[in-house]
């Protein structure tokens, strides 16, 4: 296990000094794996931040490996195989539509101990299902291509935060509940999400 030396209590004394994270926090969060799966911007930010946040094993698509600095010492990138074979205690789905999230999340349920997703302009936490999650919910409005990355970060950081707060067993968790971001109007909605299919409830 990574233990706390000089260098990395100047690193993360941020997130030492507080009293949901302090110095066992930080060890179980070089220790945890995680899993992101998926490509493009919300990706690449999710890994971004878990990178930064001393998570210490992530397993990426290539595509986004370029995003962690290379003299992180603490954060070990891995294929994506690795974490599919022996499993992770989070995986992050960004897809293009909330179809090929639910999709790949069910791929990924026996083998992470919590789901997160991003798609379509949603963000959210497995259970329900994204599809369950967004039919019970008003829809998300396009937004134009100089906004769209915008909003892919706003996402990304929200479910980065959760991923955190899920390792470390702390705040309330978004389980349950579906993310919207709109840039256009800077307005954020979080709304219950009541259906379940079997997927969500099997």
């Amino acid at each position: 296990m990574v233990r706390l030396d000089d260098e990395r209590i100047e690193r993360y004394s941020r997130q030492i000094i507080l009293q949901e994270v302090g110095a066992r926090g930080q060890e179980r969060l070089f220790a945890a794996r995680v899993a992101v799966v998926g490509a493009g911007a919300a990706a690449e930010r999710v890994v971004a931040y878990l990178a930064a946040a001393g998570i210490g094993w992530i397993a990426v698509e290539p595509a986004s490996r370029a995003v962690v600095d290379p003299d992180q010492r603490d954060v070990a990138l891995a294929p994506l195989g690795d974490a599919a074979s022996a499993g992770c205690d989070a995986a992050v789905v960004v897809a293009a539509t909330v179809a090929a999230a639910a999709e790949a999340l069910a791929s990924w349920q026996p083998r992470a101990g919590s789901l997160f997703w991003i798609a379509g302009g949603w963000a959210g936490a497995w259970p329900p299902c994204p599809r369950c999650a967004v039919s019970t919910t008003a829809g998300s409005d396009e937004v134009g291509s100089l906004l769209a990355p915008l909003r892919e970060g706003v996402l990304a950081t929200v479910i980065a935060t959760e991923v955190v707060k899920a390792l470390l067993a702390i705040g309330a968790p978004l389980a349950g509940r579906v993310l919207a971001y709109d840039p256009a109007t800077a307005t954020v909605a979080a709304e219950t999400a009541t259906a379940r299919c079997a997927r969500c409830t099997g």
